[in-house]
């Protein structure tokens, strides 16, 4: 099997209360353990909201984000063992992330 990243795309942690939040990290961490039960689960994590550094040359660096439009920003990520995009898209499709943003599934190379 190959490894995929979900990017998790869209997600703006301001406007969601602590209840809400906790419901769908809920949801995610019953998705998560199956796939570790399925031993299909590599790792992920959400990143630290407004944070970050953007190195667009040798000599620029920007540090006040987001850096993109919000619907494009990256709130996390996972890592996936899977067969191929479409056995890949299909763990994606049962990701319970999807209720409220966007993943973006991409195989990763071999270094």
């Amino acid at each position: 099997m190959d490894e995929f990243i979900f990017l998790v795309r869209g997600y703006d942690y301001n406007d969601v209360s602590p209840e809400v939040m906790q419901k769908r990290m809920g949801a995610f961490t019953v998705w998560k353990e199956k796939m570790v039960v399925a031993g299909r689960y590599k790792g992920g994590q959400p990143l630290e909201p407004g944070t970050g550094r953007l190195v667009k040359d040798k000599k620029t660096v920007i540090t006040d984000g987001p850096f993109l439009e919000s619907k494009e920003i990256v709130g996390g990520y996972c890592i996936v063992l899977a067969k191929d995009y479409d056995d890949a898209v299909a763990l994606a499709k049962e990701n319970p992330l999807l209720d409220h943003c966007q993943l973006e599934v991409r195989k990763l190379g071999n270094m």
